[in-house]
Order: structure tokens, then C-alpha cells, then sequence
């Protein structure tokens, strides 16, 4: 009788181990920065697919912060962030993630309300930008720096875009650096803005369509198959971004997405949204780091990505 017990108990306590290791290697952690990156996921987020055995926690947040923490500390799966800002950390040999995809292409603008309607007109001026050190920052920098100024611009650093747009909307004159959606909310408010688009600027001297401005970067152990099912939802979701903004944006707004219906609507065509696997990106990719390494090498920690930052596909 003890022995036919203990036999249960031994097959009881195996029954629990297996329904542990299945529940954990079914659920996906997965941390996303507001704005274009969360944007591009809204459609899966609001649907979570219930055809596959695989759960999804989401967790939307603000700033740069939480994502840093995310990579130190390895507490999910899946991480939406800069490219760049992968690559550093990656690159310091020491975060097991793999870059699987990238989702936004730029959504940087330089915006005043006065006369804006190419690089000629920053000459001999002030701009006011946010994220120093970081991809808005480069980009303007990279492209200031292809251009011919009799009187090279000044830019002054603010803490953050919302402070960028409280300078324009304090002195519609200033030319400010915004993104979207933040660009969009100044519209709500400020009447004949000029706009000029950083990313067709970037085409123009680079003669690249963009730049890989965010991705997605999976944690090695997660199986293959898993990464694949997850990339596909969000290819659709992005093709969805593109072709029905009205929805998305209705999704997003109910996931409290923190804006308005009518800002997320113009904000969306203006993100730049746009899912290619990391094999596709790669080119768009190194030539964005290149322009890094010429400014700022220390930003990716002196070195292009190797083979193994890039996620393969199975075969």
C-alpha cells in the first residue's frame, strides 16, 4: 500500500512539473514602448489570437527605462525597442536576445510656424530637439551634417518631445524635433504648421528608403517555432496598421493608449509602419549603424553587430 502511494505521489508530482514547464513555455512576456512601436502591435494586442496555445502578456510603458531594465534583467521574452539601443546592449556580450524584426521606419519631424520647407531653411538657426544620444538625435545630426549651411544650426536639448512640443507652443516661431504621435497632438492645437519630413530628407542624401528606427528583439531560448508564430501575428497586425488606421486606431484608444481617437488616426500614416524580418532589414540596418559608428561609436559600443545578433529562421 505505502508503495502504491508513494508510486501516485511520485506520478502526481510529475503531472505538476510537466503542467509548469508547459504553462511557462507557452507564455510570452512581452514589454513595448509607447507611440509608433505600440501602434504597430495594437491590432494583435486588442485580438490575442486564441488559435494557438501560446499566451501573451503585454506591457505598454514610457520611456527608455523600463526597456534597459527588461534586457539587464532577462523578466521577458520579447522586447520592442530602438534598434540602436538593442544593438548597444547586445553588443556588450552580456543580453541573450537576438534582433527577430524591425516595425517602424522614422517618425521624426522638424515642425514651426514659420517657413519650413527645406534644409535651407534651418540655416543660421536654433532647433530645439529631445533624445540626445539617441535615434532622434541621430538622425538630425546625421543629417545636418550632409548639408552645406553658411551658418551651421544650433540645437538645444529638451528632456523629452512633450517638452519640444510646450516650446513650440509656447513660441510657434521656434523650429522644434517631434515624433509621432506627438506631432500630431500639436496639430489639435496649433493652426498652419510647417513640416518637414526628416525621413524624406534621409532619402535624399542617403538614397535609402529609411532607416530600421525599431524592432523587435526575442530572448535566445525561446523555441523557433514560437518566434515565428508571434512574428507573423504582428506582420499582420502591421498590415493592418496600413490599411485600416481608422481601426487600429479605435483599438488603440481602448487600450488606453493615452491619445485621443483623431490624433492616432493622422499619427499612424505618419509612423512609418512597416514589419521586415531581420534578414531583410539587415542592409537598411548596418547602414544605419554605420552612420552611428561616424558620430557616436560609443552609442553601439564601438563595433557593427555580429551574425549572432541576427534571429534565423528555422528552415
Amino acid at each position: 500500500m505505502k508503495k502504491l502511494l508513494f508510486a501516485s505521489l511520485l506520478l502526481l508530482i510529475g503531472f505538476v512539473a510537466l503542467a509548469c514547464e508547459s504553462d511557462d513555455g507557452t507564455t510570452l512576456d512581452i514589454i513595448v514602448p509607447a507611440g509608433s512601436p505600440s501602434l504597430a502591435q495594437a491590432y494583435f494586442q486588442h485580438e490575442k489570437p486564441e488559435t494557438d496555445d501560446v499566451k501573451y502578456n503585454i506591457n505598454v510603458v514610457s520611456g527608455p527605462e523600463p526597456l534597459d531594465a527588461a534586457f539587464g534583467s532577462e523578466s521577458h521574452d520579447v522586447i520592442f525597442a530602438p534598434t540602436n539601443r538593442g544593438a548597444r546592449l547586445i553588443n556588450s556580450g552580456d543580453v541573450p536576445y537576438k534582433f527577430a524584426a524591425a516595425i517602424t521606419w522614422g517618425n521624426f519631424y522638424l515642425v514651426s510656424g514659420q517657413p519650413l520647407e527645406s534644409m535651407d531653411d534651418l540655416d543660421g538657426k536654433s532647433i530645439t530637439a529631445f533624445g540626445r544620444n539617441s535615434t532622434p538625435d541621430i538622425i538630425l545630426q546625421s543629417l545636418l551634417g550632409e548639408y552645406d549651411f553658411d551658418n551651421a544650426p544650433d540645437i538645444q536639448y529638451v528632456s523629452s518631445v512633450q517638452v519640444a512640443l510646450g516650446e513650440l507652443k509656447a513660441d510657434s516661431e521656434k523650429i522644434v524635433l517631434l515624433a509621432e504621435p506627438v506631432l500630431s497632438v500639436g496639430q489639435m492645437d496649433m493652426d498652419n504648421l510647417h513640416i518637414l519630413d526628416l525621413q524624406d530628407e534621409w532619402k535624399t542624401f542617403t538614397g535609402k528608403d529609411s532607416y530600421p528606427q525599431a524592432g523587435i528583439f526575442v530572448k535566445d531560448s525561446l523555441s523557433k517555432d514560437i518566434v515565428e508564430t508571434y512574428l507573423a501575428h504582428i506582420k499582420e497586425s502591421v498590415q493592418m496598421a496600413n490599411e485600416d488606421p481608422e481601426l487600429v486606431a479605435e483599438y488603440a484608444e481602448a487600450l488606453d493608449y493615452g491619445f485621443p481617437r483623431p490624433v492616432l488616426e493622422n499619427a499612424i500614416p505618419r509612423s512609418n509602419i512597416r514589419f521586415a524580418t531581420a534578414e531583410e532589414a539587415r542592409e537598411d540596418l548596418e547602414f544605419f549603424f554605420e552612420r552611428i559608428l561616424e558620430l557616436n561609436p560609443d552609442l553601439i559600443r564601438g563595433k557593427l553587430p555580429d551574425d549572432g545578433f541576427y534571429f534565423s529562421p528555422s528552415e
